[in-house]
């Protein structure tokens, strides 16, 4: 990735100025946050543009918080695009693909068959989007050469998170990476403010015809940045109705907002309504899954789901992934043709 800005890209690793504020900090929730002095004309040329920050009238404005821009470094691409991280520090276990071959060499005269084929692999920890916000504001505009500005970072951070110093890297770098500076200070906020911002809400409906679940789902105020709302959503009830679904479900909260089906208590499809760029078939208990908060629930290793990367022909392999975690549960036939090797 070419480096957009001319200031420091980011960190390796922790800086010690950061981990000797962490040392002063005496509770568990963490802004990372910091201030600058940044000369009027930097601004005015629209260097911070995309951090909100600009020149109206000879004063300093700001926009309220923003999105960091994906291209400002590595770390701002993984917040709006999500991150794969390979673990080779893990055991190693079993994963099935699947694909389409022609029956007996023809395709078009003998149709074709979806089979499946499992080895065993390294696991892989994936994030989703982390939806981080950069809200700047002015804390000294004179009217001279130069202002001071407050950077901030959002959601919070708290020590006892799953990890936090993963967390806390990820975060001081997105700071970093879009203003030039970072660092952290004490969060004034309480422990409830905090998890109503990273909590998801459940809302879980029974089944109906399309019409009535979209109604359901679409009567909600809709996720920022999501076109085409109400066809997505038609699209997806469509697809889950093969298969019977017990529930639908949709996850509302202060960062995201998800919507799938229940197929049984340990099978679960939904994707992130906001950023729509891939959906998790979820292989753990729902009443586990429904307490977890949006940071949580897919900070995990990939032996326990499946995700299926909105690309040509995602929907064909959802619908095998299905087919099959079905058919292990005993919820559905074998499909035709069905085919599965072992390899190693």
């Amino acid at each position: 990735m070419a480096k957009r800005f001319s200031w420091k890209s980011n960190y390796r690793s922790i800086p010690t100025f950061v981990t000797e504020a962490l040392v002063r900090i005496e509770g568990d929730l963490i802004q990372v946050a910091a201030t600058k002095k940044i000369h009027r004309t930097e601004i005015e040329n629209g260097q911070y543009a995309h951090v909100g920050l600009r020149a109206e009238e000879g004063k300093i404005a700001t926009s309220g918080p923003v999105s960091p821009s994906a291209d400002a470094g590595k770390w701002s691409e993984r917040n709006a695009f999500g991150w794969d991280r390979k673990r080779q520090d893990w055991p190693m276990v079993p994963k099935t693909w699947t694909f389409e071959s022609p029956n007996f060499g023809d395709g078009a005269r003998n149709g074709w068959t979806m089979r499946s084929w499992t080895k065993d692999v390294y696991q892989h920890q994936v994030f989703e989007p982390q939806g981080m916000m950069i809200e700047p504001t002015v804390l000294k505009d004179r009217g001279g050469d130069h202002v001071v500005i407050k950077f901030a970072l959002t959601p919070l951070l708290d020590r006892a998170m799953a990890e936090f110093e993963l967390m806390l890297r990820w975060s001081i770098n997105v700071l970093q990476e879009n203003t030039g500076t970072t660092g952290v200070f004490a969060s004034d906020a309480s422990t409830d403010d905090y998890k109503a911002t990273v909590t998801l809400d459940w809302q879980i409906f029974p089944p109906g015809t399309a019409d009535e679940i979209v109604a359901r789902l679409t009567s909600t105020a809709r996720p920022a940045n999501a076109p085409d709302f109400e066809k997505h959503i038609r699209d997806r009830v469509r697809l889950f109705e093969n298969f019977n679904p017990t529930n639908y479900i949709r996850g509302q909260g202060g960062f995201g907002s998800y919507f799938g089906a229940q197929f049984a208590d340990d099978l679960v499809v939904f994707e992130n309504l906001k950023y729509g760029n891939a959906v998790y078939l979820l292989y753990q208990n729902w009443d586990e899954v429904s307490r977890r908060s949006r940071l949580d629930l897919l900070r995990d290793q990939d032996a326990h789901f499946d995700r299926v990367v909105h690309k040509n022909g995602w929907e064909g392999h959802l619908t095998a992934l299905l087919h099959d975690k079905l058919f292990e549960r005993g919820l559905r036939r074998r499909r035709n043709g069905y085919r599965s090797k072992r390899g190693r």
